[in-house]
C-alpha cells in the first residue's frame, strides 16, 4: 500500500485526511500533558499518556470502512447510519498491552461520541438481522449493512490496515511512545460485537477503575474536539503572565494579609474588606501555586456584570495592559458572553460584515466555552453543570483536573447552592486535586467553618486588626421614614453639588416609583440620573455601566444589582433596609476605597410590603436593632456584627443544609463514564428561573437586525423576567408567542419569540402599567 492511497482515507467531509486528523489530534495530546500534568495522578494511571496516545491513534479506524468512505465523499453507499467507532475497536486489540488497558482503550474509543445507552439502542437482534437481509436486502448485497463481521470481512481492505500498522510504530517513535502492536493477526470469527461487549460496564463511583475510565474517555473526547477544531496550540500560564506582580510589590505598600497571600500555594481562605485587595492577594496566591503545577484557573464571581468587569481587570494585568483588546489567556464563561464580546466588534449596516462579526464573535465564544484560555472568570453555575452530569460533563472535568479555584465573595448564595458548592469544592480538592483560594467580606463564622471543615482547609488569612480599626469607612444614620418620605422631607437638605448619591430599593417596582420622583424634584437633569435594575434589556444595561462612573452621573437608583455587581466609588448612599450582609455589599459601592472621610450611609427603617418575598424579615429586624448602637462602622466590627445577625441556622436551616450536601453527594454518582444524566441535565437548567421576553415596542427593530443577520444586536432587545411572572403574564394575554423566520443561505430559520405587550423606555425598563403608582408583589431582582 503506497503512501498516496493511505493519504486518500478521509476523516472528515471537508477533506481532512485520517492521518492528518491522527497527527492534529496527537499534537494536542502533547498539549494536554503540559498544561494538565495533574492528569496521570488523578488517574491512577502512570502510563495515561500513553493510553491516550493508543485511543487517538485507533479512535478513527473504523472510518477507513468502504461504505463509509463513499459517504464522505458525498456518493451512493450502504453505510446505513451505523456507528464507525464500533469498527474502530478491533484494530485495537493489536496493541501489545494486557487486556485491561486495552478494555479501557476500547471503551474510550467506543463512547467518544455516544453514550453506551445511546449505542445499545442500536444493536439488531441477529433472528431480526437475518428477517430484515431476507426481506430488504438479498438482491442488493451479499450481506446485510449492519452485519458487524461480515462488515470487518469486506470493507477493511489488509493492505491499508498493514499501512495505517506501520504508521503507528512512526508515530510512537516520533511522540516517544514505548508500546508495540502484537505479530498475531486478529481473527474476526473469535470477535465480539464491541456494544455487547463493553456497552453494560460499570463500575464504583469514586474507585481507581471510575477514575481511570473518566480520564481516558474525557481526554479523547476533548482532543479530538479541539484538533477537530482547528486548534493547534493550548495556552499555559508562565511566570512572565505574572510579571504585574512583581510590579505591585515594588509600587505599593502590601497589606499583612496581602503579603501572606502572596507566599503561600496551599488552599486557603481570606477575609478582608473590600477595596483592600483581595483580588491581588488572590492573583499573587496563584502565581505560587503555578509555579507549583500547571493547571487551568477559575475565577469565580456571583453576576455576570462583575465577570464583566474582571475580565477587562485581568486583561490588563497579564497581558501587559493592552486594554480593550481581547485576550487569549483570560476567558469568560457565562450566559451572554456573546452580548459582552459585541461590544469589541462594532455593528454596521452591512448584510456580509455583520454575518462575519456574527462568525468571529462566534469563535470566540466557542474559545471561552472550550476553555482554552488558562484563566476562564465564570459564574458558580458554570462548574455546578458539570456535576449535574449534563453532556459534556467529563470535558469539563477534565479541564478541572490540577485546577486552581479561586473563589470570590461566595457570600451571595441561597442554602441549597451553597451546600452544592461546598460538595463541588470538596470534590475538587480531594479528587482532582484542586488548589482553592475562597475570598469573602460578608460571611458568617459558622460558614467560614463550615467551608474549613468540609475542605479541610487549615490556612485561615484575616486582614490585620490594625488595618481593621484604622478602616472606617462609613456612619450609619437611621431613618424612620420610608426612602420615598426621606426624599420628599430630607433629601434636599444633606444634597452638596460635588457629591454623588445613590439610592438602593428592594423592588424593581419601587426603584422605578423613586426615579419619577427623583426627576420631578426639578433638581437634576435627565443625564445625571440612572435606573439600573434587571428588567432593562441589554443593550440599555451596557449604556449604563458606561455612565455610571462618569462625573457626570449624579444620581444612582437601583436595586440589588449595585449590591455585587459594580465596581463604583460614589459619596453618599440612602437604602431600604436589608440583611446585614446584604447592606454591607451596598455600603461598599460608597467610599469604597476609603480616600476619602467616613461617607454617610442613611438605612431607612420601612421597606415595602413585599421584602419578604425577598429577604428574612427577621433577619432585617435584628440588623436594624444592632445597627441602632452603631455610629461609625469600624471594619474591625464587622465580623462580630455578622455573626450577631448570623449565629448560626436556625434546625430547619441546618437540616436543609445537610439534607441539600447528602442529596447532591448521592446525585454525584450519576457522574458515570460513558453516560449523561438527562435528570440531572433538567434539575440544573431548572435552577435557571428567568425566560427572555422581547417588548413589543421592539418588535420590528427585531426584525429589521434579523433580516441584517445582526442576532447578536437583535438578541439584546430581549429582557429577562421570573419563569412565575412569564407565565402570569401568559395567561393573561400580556405575552404572546409568536414565531419568527429569518432567510439564511436559502433556507428559512424559524425560532420562537415571545412577546410581551408591556411598556418599555431606556430610562425605565419594562414597565407594567397595571402596578404602576402601587406596591406589587412582583419583584424582579
Amino acid at each position: 500500500m503506497n503512501k498516496k492511497e493511505i493519504e486518500a482515507i478521509l476523516a472528515k467531509s471537508d477533506g481532512t485526511n485520517l492521518l492528518e486528523h491522527i497527527d492534529s489530534t496527537l499534537k494536542i495530546c502533547n498539549e494536554l500533558k503540559e498544561a494538565l500534568p495533574k492528569v496521570v495522578e488523578i488517574s491512577k494511571l502512570s502510563d495515561f499518556w500513553d493510553l491516550l496516545f493508543c485511543a487517538v491513534y485507533f479512535h478513527d479506524f473504523g472510518k477507513i470502512h468502504t461504505e463509509f468512505q463513499k459517504k464522505l465523499k458525498g456518493v451512493k453507499n450502504h453505510w446505513e447510519k451505523q456507528r464507525h467507532e464500533v469498527y474502530s475497536i478491533p484494530f485495537i486489540y493489536k496493541l501489545n498491552l494486557e487486556q485491561e488497558k486495552i478494555n479501557l482503550i476500547a471503551r474510550a474509543v467506543l463512547g467518544h461520541h455516544k453514550s453506551f445507552d445511546e449505542l445499545k439502542k442500536t444493536i439488531i437482534d441477529e433472528k431480526d438481522l437475518n428477517f430484515e437481509y431476507r426481506v430488504n436486502w438479498k438482491n442488493i448485497l451479499p450481506y446485510h449493512p449492519k452485519d458487524f463481521y461480515q462488515n470487518l470481512r469486506k470493507n477493511f481492505p489488509k493492505s491499508l490496515i498493514d499501512g495505517f500498522y506501520k504508521l503507528f510504530h512512526e508515530f510512537s517513535i516520533q511522540h516517544e511512545i514505548k508500546i508495540k502492536l502484537k505479530k498475531d493477526t486478529i481473527k474476526i470469527k473469535d470477535l465480539k460485537n464491541p456494544i455487547k461487549l463493553y456497552c453494560d460496564f460499570k463500575c464504583e463511583f469514586l474507585s481507581d477503575e471510575y477514575f481511570q475510565n473518566l480520564m481516558l474517555w474525557a481526554g479523547l473526547k476533548v482532543s479530538d474536539h479541539l484538533a477537530s477544531a482547528g486548534i493547534k496550540e493550548i495556552v499555559k500560564l508562565n511566570e512572565k503572565k505574572f510579571h504585574f506582580i512583581n510590579k505591585i510589590e515594588r509600587k505599593f505598600s502590601l497589606y499583612e494579609h496581602q503579603k501572606r497571600s502572596f507566599s503561600t500555594h496551599t488552599s486557603s481562605i481570606l477575609i478582608a474588606p473590600t477595596g483592600t485587595g483581595k483580588t491581588e492577594s488572590a492573583l499573587g496566591w496563584l502565581k505560587n501555586t503555578i509555579a507549583k503545577s500547571q493547571g487551568r484557573v477559575f475565577y469565580i464571581l456571583p453576576f455576570t456584570a462583575s465577570i464583566n468587569a474582571m475580565h477587562r481587570r485581568l486583561i490588563k494585568y497579564v497581558d501587559n495592559n493592552k486594554e480593550n483588546s481581547l485576550s487569549n489567556t483570560v476567558g469568560i464563561l457565562h450566559g451572554n458572553i456573546s452580548h459582552y464580546l459585541s461590544e469589541y466588534f462594532p455593528t454596521t449596516s452591512s448584510k456580509e460584515e455583520n454575518k462575519q462579526r456574527n462568525t468571529n464573535i462566534k469563535k470566540l465564544v466557542e474559545q471561552y466555552k472550550s476553555l482554552l484560555s488558562p484563566i476562564s472568570i465564570a459564574t458558580p453555575f458554570q462548574l455546578l453543570k458539570y456535576f449535574f452530569g449534563i453532556k459534556g460533563f467529563e470535558k469539563g472535568l477534565f479541564f478541572l483536573s490540577g485546577a486552581k479555584l479561586i473563589f470570590d465573595e461566595i457570600h451571595a448564595y441561597d442554602i441549597q447552592t451553597f451546600a452544592q458548592i461546598v460538595v463541588i469544592l470538596k470534590f475538587l480538592k480531594i479528587h482532582l486535586l484542586n488548589d482553592v483560594f475562597i475570598m469573602t467580606a460578608t460571611l458568617p463564622t459558622f460558614m467560614i467553618n463550615i467551608l474549613k471543615n468540609y475542605l479541610k482547609i487549615d490556612n485561615l488569612i484575616y486582614a490585620e486588626k490594625k488595618l481593621l480599626a484604622n478602616l472606617k469607612r462609613h456612619k450609619i444614620i437611621l431613618i424612620d421614614d420610608n426612602i420615598f418620605s426621606f426624599l420628599e422631607k430630607k433629601f434636599r437638605k444633606i444634597l452638596n453639588p460635588i457629591k454623588r448619591y445613590i439610592f438602593v430599593c428592594n423592588t424593581v417596582h419601587r426603584a422605578q416609583k423613586l426615579y419619577k420622583q427623583i426627576l420631578k424634584m426639578n433638581v437634576f437633569n435627565e443625564s445625571e440620573v440612572i435606573l439600573l435594575h434587571g428588567r432593562f434589556n441589554q443593550r440599555d444595561r451596557n449604556k449604563k455601566e458606561i455612565k455610571l462612573s462618569k462625573d457626570s452621573t449624579k444620581i444612582l437608583i437601583g436595586t440589588q444589582t449595585i449590591e455585587v455587581s459594580l465596581d463604583i466609588d460614589y459619596d453618599v448612599m440612602i437604602t431600604e433596609p436589608a440583611p446585614l450582609d446584604a447592606l454591607i455589599q451596598r455600603f461598599g459601592r460608597v467610599n469604597r476605597n476609603a480616600n476619602k472621610k467616613t461617607a454617610p450611609i442613611y438605612i431607612c427603617k420601612k421597606g415595602g410590603n413585599y421584602d419578604k418575598f425577598i429577604y428574612p424579615l427577621d433577619k432585617i429586624d435584628t440588623t436594624l436593632s444592632i445597627l441602632k448602637n452603631v455610629k461609625e462602622i469600624s471594619e474591625n466590627d464587622v465580623q462580630s456584627l455578622l455573626d450577631k445577625v448570623y449565629p448560626s441556622w436556625n434546625n430547619n436551616e441546618q437540616k436543609f443544609f445537610k439534607d441539600s450536601v447528602s442529596l447532591f453527594e448521592e446525585s454525584l454518582k450519576s457522574l458515570m463514564p460513558y453516560s449523561f444524566s438527562q435528570k440531572g441535565e433538567e434539575e440544573f437548567y431548572s435552577k435557571f428561573t428567568d425566560i427572555k421576553v422581547l417588548p413589543i415596542v421592539f418588535y420590528e427593530k427585531y426584525r429589521e437586525l434579523l433580516k441584517q443577520y445582526d442576532f447578536i444586536e437583535a438578541e439584546k432587545l430581549l429582557v429577562s423576567i421570573n419563569r412565575n411572572f412569564f407565565f402570569k403574564y401568559f395567561k393573561e394575554g400580556i405575552i404572546e408567542r409568536q414565531i419568527v423566520s429569518v432567510e439564511s443561505n436559502d433556507k428559512t430559520i424559524e425560532h420562537t419569540l415571545n412577546i410581551i405587550k408591556l411598556k418599555y423606555s431606556e430610562n425605565y425598563g419594562l414597565i407594567n402599567e397595571i402596578e404602576e403608582g402601587v406596591d406589587t408583589q412582583f419583584n424582579f431582582w
